[in-house]
């Protein structure tokens, strides 16, 4: 990959952790293959979990997922190769 593409996929997660409602930490992530984008995620608490107590610390560091985790999970794929950007 070359500098172009890898700037392009930071500033791609960088924009993608603004989507996570964690008042304090915003974390975004880009999984890709090459130039191909396989997944993405931001830091949060679990599909399904509400996520009204993100400003109570104690419950937030109990339940929250980090963005790689989350990309990592909604891959459905081997991603033994693939590159992570955070």
């Amino acid at each position: 990959m070359n500098d172009k593409w890898d700037n392009r996929f930071i500033k791609l997660a960088e924009h993608i952790a603004f989507w996570s409602k964690d008042p304090s930490t915003k974390v975004g992530s880009v999984i890709t293959d090459n130039k191909r984008i396989v997944s993405l995620g931001f830091n949060g608490y679990p599909k399904g979990i509400p996520d009204d107590d993100l400003n109570n610390r104690q419950n937030k560091y109990a339940k929250v997922i980090h963005g790689e985790l989350n990309a990592i999970l909604f891959s459905k794929e081997d991603l033994t190769g693939f590159t992570l950007y955070v």
